[in-house]
């Protein structure tokens, strides 16, 4: 009897040791400092930066051609940031890198940060 106790015992103890040491390894701090787990809710969307049209500096011209991540406006050549923020009239999203136009002549409002747009609102014909 006395054998049957230790023996349940020593199991016990044996599982309690290893939830005690998966535990240890779920919420082990290093583990949270590298970013790979935390016990918030694992699903972050990061919300997408809005533009906003009241910044100081806004810019109005007209846009003749885009291509691949640049944009002529009346007459000169501007970079797009890799993350600059592009918008229709709407407040729509487009992508930088998908603007492919030649010979038009859309309005724009636009904003630079240095020498590349930072943000352009493209007021395309309705």
């Amino acid at each position: 009897m006395a054998g049957q106790r230790s023996h349940q015992s020593l199991v016990g103890t044996s599982c309690v040791g290893l939830l005690l040491g998966a535990a240890a390894l779920v919420w082990s701090p290093p583990a949270e400092a590298q970013g790979t787990f935390s016990p918030a809710l694992q699903v972050q969307q990061d919300q997408p930066r809005s533009m906003d049209r009241s910044l100081e500096g806004k810019r109005k011209g007209v846009l003749t051609r885009a291509l691949d991540g640049t944009a002529w406006i009346d007459g000169t050549t501007y970079t797009l940031a890799a993350d600059a923020l592009v918008e229709n009239r709407t407040g729509r999203s487009l992508q930088v890198r998908s603007l492919r136009l030649d010979g038009v002549q859309y309005s724009v409002e636009y904003w630079l940060d240095g020498s590349q747009v930072s943000q352009i609102v493209i007021y395309f014909p309705e």
